[in-house]
């Protein structure tokens, strides 16, 4: 008895397989960068593979927390990734010690976040 697979249910497995909600990511750790009274900046590390992982970076405010950019980091290890962070005004200023673009965003209390290697 020849059984054929319908062409949709191929399709679906190929559609299940390629959508990043099954990715698995290894929860690391958290850190706060900058915690302000009406607002707390911090960054969680997900592991995302062997020696990559994900660096995503948020805001709080009481109960609300906001995303406001990633950073990958392949083929190292996260321990070496070191922050400098200094606050002028408005601007919290993220320094790595790794390559990266400048990435920047806006909090909800207009806060501006960059991070950059410069």
């Amino acid at each position: 008895m020849n059984k054929k697979i319908p062409k949709y249910a191929l399709t679906f497995l190929i559609f299940i397989s390629s959508c990043s909600y099954f990715e698995q990511n290894d929860f690391i750790v958290t850190e706060t960068i900058s915690n302000e009274p009406n607002e707390s900046i911090f960054y969680s590390v997900y592991q995302t593979g062997i020696d990559n992982y994900r660096f995503e970076f948020s805001a709080n405010y009481g109960t609300d927390t906001t995303k406001l950019f990633e950073y990958y980091l392949n083929d190292a290890v996260y321990t070496v990734m070191n922050f400098s962070i200094t606050r002028n005004d408005d601007t919290l200023k993220i320094q790595t010690n790794m390559p990266t673009e400048n990435i920047c965003a806006e909090t909800k209390h207009k806060t501006i976040v960059m991070l950059t290697n410069e």
